[in-house]
């Protein structure tokens, strides 16, 4: 332990506080937590901390869960601390990165929140064409770092989401079909396991562990650490489509069209937005590979007459970094995956579209290219066959006015989709229920389960889409 600095007292003054709100709750031992900060490299936020309400603030402001503690780690020996920490008491446990989990998963009540926010560094080896980043690193600041070798990797199309919590979940992205999935790009990975130790995940250590981290969530660990392979990557041609309202079910037959004969360069999203002159639908666009090519590819839906074209060639940095905004706001998600949008899914979607309440939308993710062609049981991500993942979004204002028309019209159009359905991707998932997990998880389940036995066997790990051990 190094000299008993300022800031040092700052810590055990913090501790002193927070063990008081421990001896409050009939938690154990209040010194536990004094004896916690003399160890504990980062800080450790309690409810009497100034930052507490700001820092227990997730993505989803629909969750408003009040933790006893937040670890704020400097290091992954502070992430084992804290867990033992927390499994000695029987704490619950929520793992933090960026905090964008759509169910808000990534904080508790009364339980320790392992917060590896400040835990973003990123060393790019751009001769190997490897990331090295550790585990609260953001999207943009990934992006940022390999951005100034020419290099990227499959990440989030939000900036500030979290990279750790998207990869174990798969981790869609705007070059999925050209370099498949963030999960796919995966090295290695260093995560705290159930009890506590420091364990390596890669082709050929753990390698079981490694398979189950691509797709199956936290459920196995902490990540602390993880290493990705990068790609040449420059200017992309990207930006937005817009049509004008009350075309929707014309254009959704057009981009399902796009989308059977787009190239792997050619990553594109459909969007249907609600508005007072009626649903409007959107397409984001985004090729990495020639852009007089991109431009030709994109005839078709420049014929079909749109109202705003907003697609240029700029660095794939602040493609990334803008090309989808997102803000904190209270909201519920979901999601279904669909084979096909055929002709009855097209009517479907258009027909609840046409009257939707407004701070709604429907997202249209297609899978093909890369992504597609990992077999289903290469990794725990099962989301590996054409299809379109359609995530259905409702948000409501911060004194909840709008919350029930919103979240029951989003549940109406899902369940409307469901006959057609056949998986979910659990990232986007904003409530979890076994038949959930079944969705999200599919054929891979049993093995995962059978892993789950294996590194946690006691269901430490429990705040996430969960794998039962059973």
């Amino acid at each position: 332990m190094g000299p008993f600095t300022r800031r040092r007292f700052v810590q055990l003054a913090a501790a002193s506080a927070a063990a008081r709100t421990l001896r409050a709750a009939d938690s154990p031992d209040p010194a536990a937590l004094q004896r916690l900060a003399a160890r504990f490299s980062g800080r450790l936020i309690t409810p009497q901390s100034p930052d507490y309400d700001s820092l227990r603030r997730v993505f989803n402001r629909a969750f408003d869960k009040h933790p006893a503690l937040i670890a704020r780690c400097a290091d992954a020996q502070d992430v084992q601390r804290a867990l033992v920490f927390a499994r000695e008491r029987g704490l619950p446990i929520a793992a933090r990165g960026g905090g964008h989990n759509r169910a808000g998963l990534s904080v508790c009540d009364g339980g320790v929140v392992i917060d590896l926010a400040d835990m973003h560094r990123v060393e790019v080896d751009a001769k190997q064409r490897i990331a090295h980043v550790t585990a609260g690193a953001l999207t943009i600041q990934v992006d940022t770092a390999t951005q100034q070798h020419g290099l990227a990797t499959t990440l989030a199309g939000c900036p500030t989401v979290g990279v750790a919590g998207l990869t174990l979940g798969g981790g869609e992205g705007l070059l999925m079909s050209k370099f498949g999935a963030a999960s796919d790009n995966l090295v290695s990975a260093q995560l705290v396991n159930a009890d506590g130790k420091l364990v390596e995940a890669s082709a050929k250590a753990n390698p079981d562990l490694f398979w189950a981290i691509r797709g199956g969530g936290g459920n196995f660990g902490i990540a602390t650490a993880l290493q990705y392979r990068l790609h040449p990557v420059g200017n992309v041609l990207a930006g937005t489509l817009a049509f004008a309202p009350g075309r929707t079910a014309q254009l959704l037959e057009a981009f399902a069209k796009f989308v059977r004969q787009a190239p792997d360069e050619m990553n594109v999203v459909g969007m249907v937005l609600p508005g007072e002159a009626g649903a409007r639908f959107q397409l984001m666009i985004c090729h990495c590979g020639d852009p007089a090519q991109g431009s030709k590819l994109l005839a078709p839906l420049r014929a079909l007459n749109p109202v705003d074209d907003k697609i240029l060639v700029a660095p794939y940095l602040q493609v990334n970094a803008t090309i989808n905004p997102a803000a904190p706001v209270a909201h519920f998600q979901t999601n279904v995956f669909l084979p096909q949008l055929d002709a009855a899914a097209i009517a479907t979607i258009a027909n609840a579209t046409r009257d939707a309440p407004a701070n709604t939308r429907v997202f249209m993710v297609p899978i093909y290219g890369a992504i597609a062609r990992v077999a289903p049981d290469a990794t725990a991500f099962p989301l590996r066959r054409f299809g379109f993942e359609i995530d259905l979004m409702g948000r409501w204002e911060p004194d909840g006015k709008g919350r029930d028309h919103a979240v029951g019209w989003v549940k109406s159009l899902r369940d409307s989709l469901h006959p057609r359905a056949s998986g979910a991707y659990s990232n986007q998932l904003g409530e979890t229920s076994e038949k959930l997990v079944d969705a999200a998880y599919g054929e891979n389940l049993p093995r995962l389960a059978m892993l789950k036995r294996r590194y946690d066997p006691d269901n430490v790990f429990r705040s996430n889409q969960n794998i039962s051990s059973s």
